[in-house]
Parts: structure tokens; sequence; C-alpha cells
């Protein structure tokens, strides 16, 4: 984890993670919840590139999440890039439908918060 804060860490860990799935498809490395906050906590201190890289990360290692795909939105759009903002606001939405993981407070919070971001960016929800 420590690895992940570091410049640089988020592609050093990708390609630990992707050695990993080599050899068990299913291998998790990290909390998708802990990756989530270093993110965060990155787009709260203003390094927005940073957090892009940590949540991307994220996005590799549990790509069935809605939450990472919101949270990726929040990433893009802090760091201008609205189109990706907007793609992963939609994936996150996408997710959402068939998710059968997260408690149903937690899967209405993110649906609130992608399509909010999406009446930003001009887009229906």
């Amino acid at each position: 984890m420590d690895l992940i804060d570091q410049p640089g860490g988020a592609a050093k860990v990708t390609q630990t993670l992707d050695e990993a799935r080599q050899h068990n498809p299913k291998a998790t490395l990290f909390s998708e919840a802990v990756v989530n906050f270093v993110g965060y906590e990155h787009l709260q201190s203003g390094d927005t590139k940073g957090a892009v890289e940590i949540l991307k990360l994220n996005a590799v290692a549990y790509p069935d999440s809605p939450n990472v795909y919101d949270s990726l939105a929040d990433a893009y759009l802090a760091n201008g890039q609205k189109d990706l903002a907007r793609d992963n606001a939609k994936k996150a939405l996408e997710h959402l439908q068939s998710d059968t993981i997260d408690p149903e407070v937690l899967r209405k919070g993110i649906k609130e918060s992608a399509e909010q971001k999406l009446r930003q960016l001009g887009d229906t929800p």
C-alpha cells in the first residue's frame, strides 16, 4: 500500500497485480476501499494526476465495482478530462444495474453522484 502513494507507484502496483493475476486470476493485493480513500486524499490535496492514476488502478483491480468508476469520474473531472469523466460516470451507472454486492444505501449514493456528474457535463443520465 505504501508504494501506491508514491510517484509512479500506481503503475508499479498495476504491474505487480498483473503478475499476480497470471498465477491466480482472482488475486487481490489491496482493499478497494483503502485505495479509493488514498485516491480521494490525492484529489483533496490537489494532486489530480496522481488521483487519476491511483483510481485507475482500482478500476483495473475491481472492474465490476460501480464505485471505482464513479470515483475515477470524479478524478477525471477534477483533472479537466471531461470526456473520460463522462465515460466513467456512465460505466458506474451501467455496473450498478448488475451490482448485488454493495448495500442499497451505497448503490443509491453512487447513482446520485454519477447522475449529478452527467448533468454537470451536460448529459442526461
